[in-house]
C-alpha cells in the first residue's frame, strides 16, 4: 500500500519588510501572525456561511412546497385526507428542523464574522507592508492592540467552525484562493529566477603537452626542460 502524498503547505505568510526598524520587528512579526490567523478564520467562516446557506435552501424550499401543497389541497379536496395530512406533517417537520438548526441565523452570523476577519486581515497586511516602517513604537503598539482587540471580539462572537469547514478553508488557501495576482506573479518570478553566481572554482591544474601530469612519472628518454635559475652575483 502506497503512503499518502505529503500535504501541501498552506499559503505563504508576509515577511517583515527589510526597511522596518529593528525595534519594530517584533510588532511586524506579530502583525504577520495576525494576518495569517485572520486569513484562516475568515475563510473558515466563509465556508461555514456557504454550508448553512445550503442547508437553509435544502430544508426551506421543501418545507414551503409541502406547506403550500397541503393548504391548497385542503381547500380543493382533490386529494385524500392522508395525502394532505402527510404533506402538512412533512412541511411542519422540515420547518421544525430549520428552527432547531437555525441555518439562516448561523449563515448570517458566519458571513458577518467572515467579513470582519477579512477586514482585519487586510488592515494587518497594509500596516505591515506599508505603514509600519514609518511609525513610532507607541503608534505601532496602539495599532496592533486595536487590531488584536477587534480580532478577539469577533472570535468570541463567531460560532466555532466544524472540522470540515477548516479543512475546506485550508484547501482553498493552499490552492491560492486568497492570493492576489501580483503576489502570485512575484512568487513565480522568484521560483524561476536563476541563482546568483557562486565563487569561481578551479577545476585543477592545466596540463600542457610538454608538461606531464604530477602523478605520472616522466619518461627518462625524453629530455626535460631545465628551469631558469637566477644567480645573484655580488
Amino acid at each position: 500500500m502506497k503512503p499518502p502524498p505529503p500535504e501541501k503547505p498552506p499559503g505563504e505568510h508576509y515577511s517583515v519588510p527589510p526597511e522596518v526598524p529593528a525595534g519594530l520587528i517584533p510588532i511586524g512579526e506579530e502583525l504577520s501572525r495576525l494576518e495569517e490567523t485572520a486569513r484562516f478564520s475568515a475563510q473558515g467562516q466563509f465556508e461555514a456561511a456557504k454550508s448553512w446557506q445550503r442547508w437553509n435552501f435544502i430544508l426551506g424550499v421543501p418545507a414551503s412546497v409541502f406547506g403550500l401543497f397541503s393548504g391548497g389541497a385542503a381547500f380543493t379536496e382533490a386529494f385524500p385526507v392522508w395525502v394532505v395530512g402527510g404533506g402538512a406533517l412533512i412541511g411542519a417537520a422540515l420547518a421544525g428542523i430549520m428552527t432547531v438548526m437555525g441555518a439562516e441565523r448561523r449563515a448570517t452570523r458566519a458571513k458577518t464574522c467572515a467579513n470582519t476577519f477579512h477586514d482585519i486581515q487586510d488592515e494587518a497586511r497594509r500596516l505591515l507592508l506599508i505603514n509600519l516602517a514609518s511609525m513610532d513604537p507607541d503608534e505601532a503598539h496602539a495599532a496592533l492592540r486595536a487590531l488584536c482587540d477587534r480580532y478577539s471580539e469577533t472570535r468570541h462572537a463567531a460560532d466555532a467552525p466544524a472540522r470540515r469547514f477548516y479543512s475546506r478553508a485550508k484547501k482553498n488557501i493552499t490552492v491560492g484562493g486568497q492570493q492576489f495576482a501580483i503576489d502570485a506573479a512575484k512568487a513565480a518570478y522568484a521560483s524561476t529566477a536563476s541563482p546568483p553566481p557562486g565563487p569561481a572554482t578551479s577545476a585543477g591544474p592545466t596540463l600542457t603537452p610538454t608538461q606531464p601530469p604530477t602523478d605520472t612519472p616522466a619518461d627518462p628518454a625524453v629530455p626535460q626542460a631545465v628551469p631558469n635559475r637566477r644567480t645573484d652575483h655580488g
